[in-house]
């Protein structure tokens, strides 16, 4: 039998033939040899002989005659934790986007699998007295392999994990006063963690909450010392019903088109709705249905999310497993989660992109929530958008957001996908939003107008709180006052961020640092000024404008897991934290109704950043953010801008996301840009400009002459239009300097394997990218 093998851990994007007398499953783990070495790879097809595999996988294997077929000298697990239908959606990923095969196979296991579960061999023959014993150790007997040929024995990994001991008691907890009396309290950050979750959960085990919360149970205790919960021997009967919710008569019409589909005959559905419209509780109820024929995934695009997802799937689903998988898990807890999933013990797993590559058993639908993020694009090896391999796998998907990928809502526009709308807010109207012209408006600091400060004091003076929204971390750029000599990395082409806190200047990019200079390189002058606004200057002028207030910050610097930045946002939650400053990580799905007022300031760099998708980005971001005012009761926005007419504010001000999305599309469908056709960024960097420049106009001119020559342009409608090259946006990145040419065409794949042809000739340091975030 022979077999197409991607090999583990590889860049290459062809397949490997090789040979067995073994029967083996598609998806299955083998040994091959390669080239004198022992590789690990993926068996993606098979077929009995040279000339039987398919077109589209004939067409990538590398080694095509027979005297070249390589042996697959072991298999690592005796079957396949990969469905057909799910090696084929890798496939057809790898093939899109250009990484190597085998790495998209490879983000389908945990790292540290074979550290944890081991290979097994025992007789299934009784006429044959071979006992339970390691794979190793059988492989030392004669003739191993004819007893696996023969069937005369089982190999079969171990999936029984160390489950804890039966707990000799049961201890429940749950809050004993009312959330009147918690408002007037105050509470550690661990505290807080417990006591949103219980706000939540209503009567949960213990172990449960300090599993879920990740809290010392000293936390816990001090609670209870302090009469704010109870410990019971017993889940109280009233807590135990699960919850339910009415639904709006808009959203019933969206949760009856979802299920009028047939199951067993998946569709790709989007729901389309304002900020607070209520997409989460349509979720909920089309889990509920689903969980009757299969599991469900929840994506989420921010692993600080997860406890908040996680309470709510809980509370109304009591009695279903549901676990979590991502990367700030520990790797055994990761690989434990994997065996469950693949063994059917999870009904809902939760996460973020990562977590859609587990190969959860019967997998019947997966919600896709702010399905417009651009977490989930993977931007390193292997490069994927994660909408592309839903797009792939057979199950029924929701794709939900206020503001949705362009290519989701043309594909819901053009009845590739159904489209489920929503128009209203589910507990409260959308927030006020004003636009204030800095051009004009009296300003209290350099970053605080003088309508915002109002603003901010009636919103706390309501008992409310606050969240300010700016672009980028640190205090500001340094310039100096006399030439205007911006501070720049040295190894990179960017401005450096000075840190107040540390004292330090950052760049952003590559992480060096330096010491604050006291005369300028250029002129020599001693006098300097901050320039831009950063989240720290932001956090310094609203301590001085509000020094009795509880004011936090969030952004990289200080929240650098998820933990951190779930105690912030459960300190905002309780009322602990009155205003807090951030960057977008204070724009992606929260719901805190505490929050009365948004701010936002220092957007007009963002509109104007050189990328075709900057103006959409920014929209959305707008959009996201006011929208996490007012989330019970009617809130309010304010826009700090130096460009009220650009088109971006008034769209966004003015919440019309319809109207802001036909624009940008037909603008798009004029410049043949995504979603319209596809645009592959190729990119060189060298530490020596000169020949990062040269090398990238060689390989255009070649790209050009290889197109025409193969008349590109004039068979089956093809299309491929050639921009550049240039310099990057970031020329110079840790000590290398980039260029980089763009081909916007409708045949990626095509496109692809003449790209890698060219560049082959040219070794060194390529990136290709499709449709990255930034063009």
């Amino acid at each position: 039998m022979f077999y197409a093998i991607a090999l583990s851990n590889s860049a290459l994007s062809k397949l490997l033939l090789c040979e067995s007398l073994e029967d083996i499953e598609i998806g299955e783990r083998v040994i091959i040899r390669y080239k004198e070495k022992k590789m690990k790879g993926y068996v993606v097809s098979k077929a009995n002989g040279l000339n039987d595999f398919a077109e589209d996988t004939s067409s990538v294997i590398l080694n095509e005659t027979l005297e070249d077929v390589c042996q697959i000298s072991d298999r690592l697990d005796y079957r396949s934790f990969l469905e057909p239908s799910r090696v084929e959606a890798l496939l057809k990923l790898a093939k899109r986007f250009g990484s190597g095969i085998g790495q998209y196979f490879d983000i389908s296991f945990p790292p540290g699998f074979d550290n944890y579960f081991s290979l097994f061999v025992e007789s299934v023959n009784p006429l044959v007295n071979i006992p339970k014993m390691p794979y190793e150790e059988f492989k030392k007997l004669k003739n191993y392999r004819q007893y696996i040929l023969n069937g005369v024995v089982r190999v079969y990994r171990d999936f029984e994990v160390n489950i804890p001991k039966p707990r000799s008691k049961e201890i429940f907890v749950r809050l004993k006063v009312s959330y009147d009396e918690i408002s007037k309290l105050k509470f550690t950050s661990d505290q807080c963690m417990v006591v949103n979750y219980l706000l939540l959960n209503d009567c949960v085990k213990l172990h449960t909450l300090i599993e879920d919360t990740k809290v010392k149970r000293d936390a816990i205790v001090q609670l209870k010392n302090r009469g704010i919960i109870e410990f019971l021997d017993h889940i109280v009967e009233t807590e135990q019903r699960k919850q339910t919710v009415v639904l709006e008569d808009e959203q019933k019409q969206v949760v009856n088109n979802i299920l009028s589909y047939d199951m067993n005959k998946p569709k790709k559905h989007l729901i389309f709705g304002p900020t607070g419209s209520g997409k989460t509780e349509i979720y909920m109820e089309v889990i509920e249905k689903y969980l009757y024929f299969g599991n469900v995934l929840y994506l989420i695009p921010e692993v600080s999310l997860t406890e908040q997802t996680i309470a709510r799937l809980r509370k109304r689903f009591p009695d279903v497993p549901i676990e979590t998988y991502n990367s700030y898990l520990t790797t055994s807890k990761r690989v434990e989660v994997w065996a469950k999933a693949i063994k059917g013990e999870i009904s809902i797993l939760v996460g973020p992109r990562s977590a859609a590559f587990i190969p959860l058993k019967d997998l019947r639908l997966v919600v896709i929530d702010e399905e417009h993020d651009e977490s989930y694009y993977n931007d390193s090896e292997p490069f994927y958008d994660l909408r592309d391999f839903l797009e792939f796998l057979p199950v029924t998907v929701i794709y939900g957001s206020a503001t949705p990928s362009l290519g989701t809502l043309k594909n819901a526009k053009d009845k590739v996908y159904v489209y489920n709308k929503l128009t209203k807010r589910y507990s409260s109207s959308l927030p006020d939003v004003e636009v204030v012209d800095m051009r004009k408006e009296k300003r209290l600091t350099s970053s605080i107008s003088e309508k915002l400060y109002k603003a901010i004091d009636e919103t706390l003076q309501m008992k409310k709180s606050v969240l300010i929204f700016t672009r980028r971390k640190g205090f500001s750029r340094v310039q100096c006052a006399v030439c205007g000599y911006i501070l720049k990395c040295d190894n990179c082409d960017v401005s450096m961020t000075y840190h107040i806190e540390r004292d330090k200047l950052k760049c952003h990019l590559c992480g060096g640092e330096k010491n604050l200079i006291s005369k300028c390189p250029n002129c020599q002058a001693t006098l300097f000024i901050d320039k831009g606004t950063g989240t720290e200057k932001v956090e310094k002028e609203l301590r001085i404008l509000f020094p009795a207030r509880n004011i936090g910050r969030i952004d990289a610097e200080v929240v650098d897991n998820p933990e951190k930045l779930k105690k912030f946002f459960d300190s905002l939650r309780v009322g602990e934290l009155e205003i807090v400053v951030g960057t977008k990580m204070i724009t992606k799905g929260l719901d805190i109704y505490k929050i009365g007022l948004v701010g936002v300031i220092d957007i007009d760099a963002l509109i104007s950043y050189p990328d075709i998708n900057a103006p959409l980005r920014t929209f959305q971001m707008l959009v996201q953010v006011v929208g996490r005012a007012g989330r019970r009761e009617k809130g309010k926005a304010i826009i700090q801008t130096y460009n009220p007419e650009s088109p971006i504010i008034f769209y966004a001000s003015n919440q019309d996301v319809e109207g802001f999305y036909e624009r940008e599309l037909e603008l798009r469908k004029e410049l043949n840009y995504p979603p319209f056709a596809d645009v592959i960024q190729l990119m060189y960097s060298n530490l020596d400009s000169k020949t990062a420049r040269e090398t990238m106009e060689t390989v255009v001119d070649e790209l050009e002459r290889i197109i025409k020559s193969e008349d590109f342009y004039n068979v089956n409608n093809n299309y491929v239009e050639l921009l550049g090259p240039s310099e990057h946006t970031i020329f110079k990145l840790a000590n290398k300097y980039r260029y980089q040419v763009f081909l916007k065409t409708n045949k990626v794949e095509r496109s692809l394997e003449i790209i890698k042809k060219v560049i082959s000739n040219y070794p060194g340091d390529w990136t290709i990218k499709v449709n990255p975030m930034e063009i």
